[in-house]
């Protein structure tokens, strides 16, 4: 599909504004869309800002066509000196040489240097002198050799038909510049009229038409690109937006698991009276360090970070802010610092831990980040729970992770959703994940946590999930959770 575009151009000779379009307005139609004030240029450094700068070398360039067709024409006037015994007045085609010669040398320079398209006044001006060129030059041969002797004219003259297409376009006035430049060759050969009139009269038409064609394509072609550079930095600016979006976010994620995974707990427990356990102790000495982390490092919320994997200390001296042991980010370790630390409150945890490979960094915090929420859920609010499956399996991959306690239970139609649905779950929704949370009331909670989400069945059905019972039935090899 063509596109249109219109383009106006300020032109600083005449202090007006010439409309320029392409599109089936091939070139001379009323500017309606886009208007690109320009300043006065020399050379093809163009002051119109990117991308539309394309659209303004592109005029130039075809300015300047002209202006080389004009001056390179402009020899074949000395050809008739050649047969200066059989001129009637020699000294006529003398003076028509000369004048050609300053005309194509003022055209070139004004096309060379013209802003942009070639402006009315400068094409006008060029079929006006060579009416007259043609009109008096032919007088310098007799009458019957007027279309033998002087037809050298007719080359120098068709270039005003090139400029007419070029700058003018299709349009009442440039027809009647052309027929006035058929018109005027008409009557200089007179009375020598002979079949060659006839070809000459074609080029006169044929020229316009063919250079009219020629800016049309090249216009349109100047606009498309100019359009699909356009469209290309408006995607720029909105990936890098989309960019900064998805880093603010990121970081609002982590600052909310922090928070929520490491200092709430603490403070909660401190708030309910509870004893300070040596679990606790070490789980406000993990989250003061890491706290100070995000306050203090210039990498601030870089998960790597957050886990150790980064030199230096915690800003005290401590080591704990040093170059990990081996193993102690990865995922089955991460997984692992979680039973440990849930164990260590308590918690009646019966864990089935089967990682071979390494998932994605962000993912690998997702998971780990979910999992940690759905057994801190419990810890809040299953009340007495006699056992509590923690069943985790993949890979690189795909990773499943299913949290099953047999608590008390609650019915997800009276219960809004708190941090863990907004914050931990969400987090590894986006992340291309899914969280699933099942519950009964008197039956207790199942959460369901998959990396990727499995795709969604024909027919908008819901995709498979685990049992009841907690996990998948385990193949040969494995058991799943009780």
């Amino acid at each position: 599909m063509r596109q249109m575009v219109s383009i106006s151009w300020r032109c600083p000779r005449d202090a007006r504004r010439t409309p320029h379009t392409t599109g089936s307005d091939a070139g001379g139609g009323r500017a309606t869309a886009r208007s690109l004030p320009l300043r006065p240029m020399t050379g093809l450094d163009g002051s119109a800002n990117p991308p539309w700068a394309v659209v303004h070398r592109t005029e130039q360039r075809m300015s300047r066509m002209v202006g080389y067709a004009r001056a390179a024409c402009a020899t074949f006037v000395v050809i008739p000196l050649f047969g200066w015994d059989r001129l009637r007045h020699p000294w006529l085609a003398v003076l028509i040489v000369v004048a050609a010669a300053g005309e194509a040398s003022w055209f070139a320079w004004q096309a060379w240097h013209g802003p942009d398209r070639l402006s009315r006044r400068l094409v006008l001006t060029d079929v006006t002198f060579c009416v007259a060129l043609m009109l008096v030059g032919s007088r310098a041969a007799q009458p019957h050799e007027r279309n033998k002797l002087m037809t050298e004219l007719v080359p120098f003259s068709l270039v005003a038909s090139a400029g007419v297409g070029f700058g003018l376009g299709l349009g009442l006035l440039a027809v009647a510049a052309v027929v006035t430049l058929m018109t005027a060759w008409s009557l200089a050969v007179l009375p020598d009229v002979s079949l060659k009139l006839g070809s000459d009269l074609l080029g006169f038409a044929l020229w316009y038409v063919v250079a009219m064609l020629i800016a049309r394509e090249l216009r349109t072609l100047s606009a498309a690109t100019a359009a699909a550079q356009d469209a290309a930095r408006t995607a720029g600016r909105l990936a890098v937006e989309q960019e900064r979006e998805a880093e603010s976010l990121r970081q609002r994620e982590i600052t909310h698991r922090e928070i929520h995974d490491y200092l709430l707990p603490i403070v909660d427990h401190v708030a309910g009276g509870g004893l300070p356990s040596s679990a606790l102790v070490r789980e406000a000495r993990r989250g003061a360090q890491r706290a100070r982390r995000i306050i203090m490092d210039p990498r601030g919320l870089d998960p790597r970070v957050l886990n150790g994997d980064g030199s230096g200390s915690d800003g005290n001296g401590n080591g704990d802010g040093g170059t990990p042991e081996p193993g102690e980010t990865g995922f089955e370790a991460m997984m692992s610092a979680v039973v440990d630390t849930f164990a260590d409150e308590g918690l009646a945890l019966v864990p089935f831990v089967a990682i071979q490979g390494e998932p994605p960094v962000p993912v690998r915090e997702a998971l780990v980040a979910a999992t940690r929420e759905a057994l801190r859920n419990i810890v809040r609010h299953a009340g007495e729970v006699d056992e509590v499956s923690l069943f985790v399996e993949g890979g690189a991959d795909a990773v499943l992770v299913v949290v099953r306690d047999r608590g008390v239970g609650f019915d997800p139609a009276t219960v809004r959703p708190g941090g863990g649905m907004s914050g931990s779950y969400q987090a590894l929704r986006r992340h291309g994940g899914q969280a699933l949370v099942t519950a009964r009331p008197g039956d207790g909670v199942k959460v369901t946590l998959r990396w990727p989400a499995p795709p969604t069945p024909p027919g908008g059905g819901t995709p498979s999930s685990p049992s009841d019972d907690g996990a998948p039935s385990p193949g040969p090899g494995r058991a799943g959770p009780r």
